[in-house]
C-alpha cells in the first residue's frame, strides 16, 4: 500500500501564491495547480519553481500571445507538480487550457480548472472540457483515478452544471470525497471584502479507493495570498504499477451539447 498526499491548490497568479505553493510541494506527493496565470514563454517560471519536484504545466493565454502584445490581466493555466520520486512511472498524456491529465503508474491524475460564471458560453465549454477528457481517458488503461481541481460550481446548489459533473463521475465510477471534511471545514474560496465564501474545490477518487481515503482537509496560511484555500487529500493506494501502454478504442465518450 502507498499512503499518497494529494493537493488542489488555485493560485490566483504565480506571483501571490509561489511560497505557498512551495510549501504544498514540500509536504504533498502531488499538486494540482489552476490559474497560474502564466504565458507559454513564461512557463520556465513555474517548472524551476519547485524542488524535487516535476512540473508539468499549460498556458491559457496561447492564442492571445500569438497575436501580439498581452493586455489587460493575465488569466488561467493549469499545472501538476509530481515528486521526483515517481518519476519514473509519469508521463503526461494531455496538457490544455483547462485539463491536465497525467499518468502514474497505473493511476491518473485529472486537474481541471472549469469555466466560471463570467466565462462567454459557459455550459457549452464545461460540456467541451469534459467530454475531451472522456476522450482522452478512452484510449487509456488504468486501474485508478484521483480528480481534483476548481470546479467553479458548489456541489451542494442543484444547477444543470451539477448534474453534468455529476453524470461525469458517475461515467467514470468517481466518488467526492468532501463528505469526509469536518463540517466547519467546507469553504475553499473566500472574499474577504464582502465576507462571503463557498466550496468550488473538490477531490474525487474512483469508487474502489474511497474506502481508503485517510483524510481530507482544507488548509489556510499566512503565506497564501490566493482567494482559494487548498484542499488535501490523503488516500492509501494498493499499487502503482508500470506505466501501461496505449490501447485504441474506438468507442468514444460524448457529452450533449447545449446550444
Amino acid at each position: 500500500m502507498h499512503n499518497l498526499s494529494f493537493a488542489t491548490y488555485n493560485l490566483h497568479g504565480l506571483n501571490q501564491g509561489l511560497d505557498f505553493l512551495k510549501e504544498l510541494c514540500g509536504k504533498n506527493d502531488f499538486v494540482f495547480v489552476q490559474e497560474h496565470w502564466l504565458a507559454p514563454f513564461d512557463l520556465s517560471r513555474l517548472y524551476d519553481s519547485c524542488d524535487d519536484t516535476i512540473c508539468f504545466a499549460s498556458s491559457a493565454m496561447d492564442a492571445v500571445v500569438s497575436r501580439g502584445c498581452l493586455y489587460g490581466r493575465p488569466f488561467g493555466g493549469v499545472a501538476v507538480f509530481v515528486n521526483k520520486s515517481f518519476g519514473n512511472v509519469t508521463r503526461l498524456v494531455k496538457a490544455s487550457s483547462r485539463y491536465m491529465i497525467v499518468q502514474v503508474g497505473d493511476v491518473l491524475l485529472l486537474n481541471v480548472y472549469l469555466p466560471g460564471v463570467s466565462t462567454p458560453n459557459r455550459t457549452v465549454e464545461f460540456i467541451d472540457c469534459l467530454a475531451n477528457i472522456l476522450n482522452y481517458l478512452s484510449d487509456l488503461q488504468y486501474s485508478y483515478i484521483i480528480f481534483g481541481g476548481d470546479m467553479n460550481i458548489d456541489l451542494d446548489v442543484e444547477c444543470e452544471l451539477c448534474t453534468i459533473l455529476k453524470n461525469f463521475c458517475d461515467e467514470l465510477e468517481l466518488r467526492f470525497v468532501s463528505d469526509k471534511l469536518l463540517p466547519n471545514h467546507l469553504a475553499t474560496y473566500r472574499v474577504e471584502a464582502t465576507g462571503a465564501s463557498s466550496t468550488i474545490d473538490y477531490f474525487a477518487v474512483s469508487r474502489d479507493l474511497y474506502m481508503f481515503v485517510l483524510a481530507v482537509d482544507v488548509i489556510d496560511s499566512g503565506i497564501n495570498l490566493s482567494d482559494h484555500c487548498p484542499v488535501i487529500l490523503e488516500v492509501s493506494i494498493p499499487r502503482i504499477n508500470k506505466v501501461p501502454r496505449t490501447i485504441e478504442n474506438n468507442n468514444k465518450h460524448q457529452l450533449p451539447v447545449y446550444r
